[in-house]
């Protein structure tokens, strides 16, 4: 529904730039500032809709495997499944670790998806849960606290 209202207000103030009506005598300025506004919008939707691109494809290719494999076997996650969600090899270095958990959280956290839809929202909160319990197994795997 957001995406409708942001359409609607676009054309609106694309419609406002066209039209010869003016809100100010200074003509320019109300159109440069609806133009403003206008692109704004634009940056804003096409940065939203990137957004959803890439934690759609992310999470659906990355993680969907081990996710299914992890709930289908019924059993807890083991090392191999966290190395596979995190993207690591088992002998990589805590540094690697981080730096991939880093990585996957910054792209699926829930407070990063929430103008995304609640399908989404749900996705990225399991997901944000399932890359936490796995950096888990791999500290306590590594020796880490």
């Amino acid at each position: 529904m957001s995406n409708f209202f942001n359409y609607l207000w676009l054309i609106l103030i694309a419609i406002y730039i066209i039209s010869p009506v003016d809100l100010v005598p200074w003509h320019i300025f109300d159109d440069l500032i609806a133009a403003g506004v206008m692109f704004y919008l634009l940056y804003k939707n096409a940065r939203g809709k990137k957004q959803y691109q890439q934690f759609y494809s992310g999470s659906r290719n990355q993680s969907q495997g081990s996710h299914k494999a992890s709930h289908e076997a019924g059993g807890p996650l083991t090392l191999d499944r966290a190395c596979t969600l995190l993207g690591v090899t088992p002998s990589a270095s805590w540094d690697e670790i981080s730096k991939a958990y880093r990585d996957k959280i910054s792209k699926s956290h829930p407070d990063k998806v929430s103008h995304l839809s609640i399908e989404l929202q749900e996705k990225a909160q399991e997901l944000t849960l399932r890359l936490n319990e796995a950096l888990d197994l791999l500290k306590r795997h590594k020796g880490r606290r």
